[in-house]
């Protein structure tokens, strides 16, 4: 090949490289909004040199297009995400709880505790008036509804969870489905080139299932995705769907290891607690009215229907049939005649004796409560803190795989330069060419 010929395809391939690199950097650009884009670079090396004495080289060839991205940076940020979810979820479950347990406005559990105890004391001042005696049990069924509404409520909070987590099944059923499908789009594709897009649209992907559950990424020769404790999700083109069975304490973090939490743990422990105080007012006070005297003489008259154990307390406590058929038969009584009032004052001094396992009855319940408060915070001081890693590992993340306008735009100035100098420098050879041919035309 002539000097002149060498040059011209050096620059024909300086032109059609500078032509890619612009396409590759306004693809940039158009993608800079994108959070899930990848940014691109064209890789080019120097073209191997002629068969010239000298050995000049043949300008560049194109090797291919490759995505910045760092896979163990986007292994952490998929870690912290599942993290951040699953607190986040966990929080506002254990709000939602905290409100349940509210007292501040002076409508809560609390106040049906106070308002119950202190009728008695009220009864004490005249153990025969029927107005005290139905106010006692006014209280009591106050109370008595108190319970069975916080019952319901967490009943419902666990139910909510439940559904929740059928919910989060079906969303990461969904995702590995589509997974699947991307990488089966990947292999055709990358028969002829690398399918950076279609690798971002299933990053994309594998993000939005870390919100529901963490898993792990493979991709040498085989791509599988796998939940923490290793069970196969995709592999390759297949998925492989799990049910409701399979979302166990081993799962790792995200939403539904939160709503699993929710559901198994934080509601159980806080219905026992709610059980124990329950069953314990129950034991309490039908042992000093058992032992007292009723308007008409009578003992051995429990205020409350007896509990056998503390499950489910709140949610069986009630009156007994000879209390709540009848005012008479509330025992304020030590003596079997006359207006003695050593029961009602002693059932009145329930709410602050030292008798219950947490102390008195508002020791109790307040201990309860702060049990849910303590939650809450210590949760949301998690997230608080997995929050703030996530945007550290994202700053991290656009650094490496974010799209800089100004980076780009500059680039693009100088394609722009090298291509334009590159068709320059053939047009120049073209009239060289011209002046040579009308040269030899003439001998």
């Amino acid at each position: 090949m002539s000097t002149l010929g060498q040059v011209m395809n050096t620059a024909m391939r300086s032109i059609m490289a500078n032509q890619y690199a612009l396409s590759v950097s306004s693809n940039n650009i158009a993608n800079a909004n994108n959070p899930d884009f990848s940014r691109q670079r064209l890789i080019m090396r120097p073209a191997g040199p002629d068969g010239s004495p000298w050995g000049i080289g043949m300008g560049v060839d194109v090797v291919g297009v490759q995505a910045l991205r760092d896979d163990l940076l986007e292994a952490r940020y998929r870690h912290a995400l599942s993290s951040k979810f699953g607190l986040q979820t966990q929080a506002g479950r254990l709000s939602e709880m905290e409100t349940a347990f509210n007292d501040s406005d002076g409508t809560g559990l609390l106040k049906s505790i106070t308002d119950f105890f202190n009728s008695f004391q009220i009864l004490s001042q005249d153990p025969a008036s029927p107005t005290f005696r139905e106010q006692v049990k006014t209280t009591a069924r106050l109370l008595i509804e108190g319970f069975h509404a916080k019952d319901r409520e967490l009943r419902d909070m666990k139910a909510a969870a439940d559904k929740a987590i059928a919910w989060g099944v079906e969303e990461v059923n969904r995702l590995t489905s589509e997974i699947a499908s991307i990488t089966r789009q990947i292999k055709i594709e990358e028969a002829g080139r690398r399918a950076d897009n279609l690798r971002d649209r299933r990053i994309a992907l594998v993000k939005e299932l870390s919100q529901y559950i963490e898993v792990n990424e493979l991709d040498s020769g085989d791509y599988q995705v796998t939940t923490k404790d290793n069970r196969l999700l995709v592999m390759n083109v297949g998925s492989i769907p799990i049910t409701a069975a399979d979302i166990t304490a081993t799962i790792g973090s995200g939403l539904l290891h939160a709503e699993l939490e929710i559901r198994d743990v934080y509601v159980p422990k806080y219905a026992a607690g709610l059980d124990q105080l329950a069953y314990e007012i129950t034991q309490q006070v039908n042992s000093i009215h058992s032992a007292a005297f009723d308007s008409d003489g009578n003992t051995g008259v429990d205020f409350f229907n007896p509990l056998a154990a503390a499950t489910d307390a709140a949610r069986l406590i009630s009156l007994s049939a000879d209390v709540a058929g009848n005012s008479r038969r509330i025992a304020a009584s030590n003596l079997a005649v006359g207006n003695d009032n050593g029961a009602a004052i002693a059932l009145g001094n329930l709410l602050y004796d030292q008798v219950f396992s947490g102390g008195s009855v508002t020791d109790q319940y307040g201990a309860l409560v702060f049990s849910v408060g303590s939650d809450v915070a210590t949760s949301q001081s998690g997230l608080d803190e997995q929050s703030a890693i996530l945007v550290q590992l994202e700053n991290r993340r656009q650094s490496m795989s974010g799209v800089s306008i100004e980076e780009e735009t500059l680039q693009m100035q100088q394609f722009q330069r090298a291509y334009e100098a590159s068709a320059q420098l053939i047009k120049v050879v073209d009239e060289l060419l011209q002046v040579t041919l009308g040269i030899v035309g003439t001998r």
